[in-house]
C-alpha cells in the first residue's frame, strides 16, 4: 500500500549494524529479511500479549537501536500512534504540565527494565517513573522481548501479514512550541509523513548512503528529516551509543562518523553542529549533515576546511509541513558573501508557496491542505527567499510588541543560551528566564524596554532554575516557563 509507513518503504539492500555497547565491536549485521523477523516478533507480542488495536498510542523512551527500529515499524504497520516530544519530568509539579497531560493515558511505553528498577544505577529519574505509572497503560521492556514465546501463537502468518494502517491513519502526535500560549496538539498522518520523508530523501540522499542514528525520534521533524529517509534510501545503518546530554557526549559521535565513513548525519542543534565541525578532522569521504536551525557564518569556513560535502538546513513549520526550503552550504559556498538569511529558491511544486504582505503562506495540493501562514517574514531577492524573522506581534496594554524583536535583543545581550524571554498574552505579562546570571545584560535589556515602549516592562524574572529542566527535545519549552512564572507571580502577590 502506497503512502503508508511499513517495512515496504525500507530499502531492501539495507544493512543494520549491531555493536557491543562496551567494546564498540560489531556483533552482528542484519539484512532486510533478518530485520523483518524482528518486526514480526514485536507484532506478534503486541497482538497476542496486549491485544493491540489501531489508534492506540505508544511512546518510545529508550535510545535508538535495532529493537527500537523494529518496534517502530511493527507499531506503524498496526496503526499505533507515536507520541513525540513527551517532556521529561523533574519534579512533582511537572506531572501537571499541559504537554505531559495533553495525550491522556498512553497505551504503551518502550523502556529497558532497569529504568523502573529502584536502586539501579541507570534508573531513570524518580518523577519519570511516577509519570509512567500515572499515564502509561502497558510497559514494554526491550530486554524482555525474547521472554515471550511467539510459537504459542496460532496466527503467526496472519499477524505477520497484518497491516491495519491506511494513508489516512494518524501516525504522530506532537505539540506546538507554545511560544505565546497553550501548546496545540499536532497530528500527522501516515500519508503526510511518508510523502514529506520521501521528498526529502530524494532531495539529499544517495541510494545506499551509510547513515548514523544517535538520537531517538524525539521531535516532530526528525522522523521526516533523517530517520525515515535513512531507512528509505540508506544502506548501512549505524547506531552510536553513549552520552548525548552535553557536548562531551559528541566526541564518540565525531570519532564514529570518521571511523565508519558515515555519509548521512543529523546534528539538529547549532551547538551540536558547531561542536562537531570544530572537532572533526578533515574528512576524506563524502560526509553530509542535516541540521534543524540556521547555518551560521562562523560554520561556513569550518565546513570548507573540514571537507564536509554539504550541510543542509530544511526550513519548515511543524504545524504545516517540513522542508518548504532547503538551505545548502557546500564546498562551493562563497565565504565572503555568505548570507545566513538566504534560504534559496522554491525547490519543486510539492508545496505551493506565496508571499503575502511580507508573510509566508503555504498550501499543499497533494495533501489537500489549504493556504496557511507560518507567521514567518520573507523577502524575495533574485528568486531566492530571504528569512526576515517571525511575524508575531502581540498587544500588551496599549502597545504592540514584536516577539522577534525582544527575542533577538535577549539573545544579543545574554548570548545563545543565557536567557529566554516569554510573552504571556493571556496574563498580559512578559517573563525573563535567566540561566546564567548577567547583571549587565539584564540592565541593558531593561533599558531597551524603557527606550522602545512607554509602559511595557519585564513582569517577572525567573532565576536559579536548571536549564536542563526546561529543555525539551531540541529547545527551551516556553510554555513551561510561562506556567512556572505564573505560579511564582501568584505566590509573590499573596505575600
Amino acid at each position: 500500500m502506497q503512502n503508508v509507513i511499513t517495512r515496504k518503504c525500507i530499502n531492501p539492500e539495507i544493512q543494520l549494524y549491531e555493536h557491543n555497547i562496551e567494546t564498540g565491536e560489531v556483533e552482528k549485521i542484519y539484512n532486510y529479511d533478518e530485520f523483518c523477523v524482528l518486526i514480526d516478533r514485536w507484532k506478534i507480542l503486541l497482538i497476542e500479549k496486549y491485544d493491540a488495536k489501531p489508534g492506540q498510542t505508544i511512546f518510545l523512551q529508550t535510545n535508538p537501536n535495532l529493537f527500537y527500529y523494529a518496534l517502530f515499524f511493527a507499531a506503524a504497520e498496526l496503526g499505533l500512534i507515536f507520541i513525540i516530544d513527551w517532556p521529561r519530568v523533574w519534579t512533582e509539579d511537572d506531572l501537571s504540565q499541559y504537554k505531559v497531560t495533553m495525550h491522556g493515558i498512553i497505551d504503551y511505553v518502550l523502556i529497558f527494565s532497569h529504568m523502573h528498577t529502584i536502586g539501579h544505577p541507570k534508573q531513570i529519574h524518580y518523577w519519570e517513573i511516577q509519570r509512567d505509572l500515572r499515564f502509561i497503560k502497558h510497559v514494554l521492556c526491550e530486554d524482555k522481548l525474547y521472554d515471550f514465546d511467539i510459537t504459542r501463537s496460532t496466527r503467526i502468518t496472519e499477524i505477520i501479514n497484518t497491516v491495519w494502517a491506511t494513508p489516512d491513519s494518524e501516525l504522530l502526535y506532537s505539540a506546538s512550541s507554545g511560544t505565546t500560549g497553550t501548546p496545540k496538539k499536532i497530528v500527522n498522518t501516515h500519508k503526510k509523513v511518508y510523502l514529506m520523508a520521501q521528498r526529502l530523501a530524494d532531495l539529499y540522499f544517495t541510494k545506499n548512503d551509510s547513515v548514523l542514528h544517535y538520537k531517538n525520534i524525539h521531535h516532530g521533524a526528525s522522523m521526516s528529516y533523517h530517520f525515515l529517509p535513512g531507512f528509505m534510501r540508506g544502506g548501512k545503518q549505524f547506531t552510536a551509543n553513549g552520552r548525548h546530554g552535553d557536548h562531551t557526549g559528541l566526541d564518540p559521535i565525531v570519532k564514529f562518523a570518521v571511523d565508519n565513513e558515515i555519509n548521512q548525519l543529523f546534528l539538529y542543534s547549532p551547538e551540536y553542529l558547531l561542536y562537531f565541525l570544530k572537532n572533526v578532522p578533515r574528512v576524506n569521504h563524502r560526509l553530509n549533515i542535516v541540521t534543524l536551525y540556521q547555518i551560521t557564518s562562523d560554520m561556513v569556513p569550518l565546513i570548507k576546511e573540514k571537507n564536509i560535502n554539504y550541510v543542509k538546513s530544511p526550513f519548515g513549520d511543524t504545524t504545516i509541513g517540513l522542508g518548504f526550503f532547503v538551505k545548502t552550504v557546500d564546498q562551493n559556498t562563497d565565504v565572503v558573501n555568505y548570507d545566513v538569511t538566504n534560504m534559496g529558491p522554491v525547490l519543486d511544486d510539492f508545496f505551493q508557496i506565496e508571499l503575502r504582505d511580507g508573510s509566508l503562506y503555504v498550501a499543499c495540493r497533494e495533501l489537500g491542505e489549504d493556504w496557511r501562514t507560518s507567521d514567518d517574514k520573507f523577502e524575495i531577492i533574485d528568486g531566492n527567499w530571504h528569512f526576515r524573522g517571525r511575524n508575531n506581534a502581540y498587544r500588551i496594554g496599549e502597545e504592540w510588541i514584536r516577539l522577534n524583536d525582544i527575542e533577538q535583543q535577549t539573545k544579543l545581550l545574554f548570548g545563545p543560551n543565557g536567557a529566554n524571554i516569554v510573552v504571556d498574552f493571556e496574563m498580559q505579562k512578559i517573563y525573563l528566564a535567566v540561566w546564567k546570571e548577567n547583571p549587565d545584560a539584564e540592565y541593558l535589556l531593561n533599558t531597551f524596554f524603557d527606550q522602545q515602549y512607554e509602559s511595557v516592562k519585564i513582569s517577572y524574572v525567573l532565576r536559579n532554575e536548571e536549564y536542563e529542566h526546561f529543555f525539551n527535545s531540541r529547545k527551551i519549552d516556553n510554555s513551561k516557563i510561562r506556567q512556572v512564572c505564573r505560579e511564582k507571580v501568584k505566590l509573590t502577590n499573596k505575600v
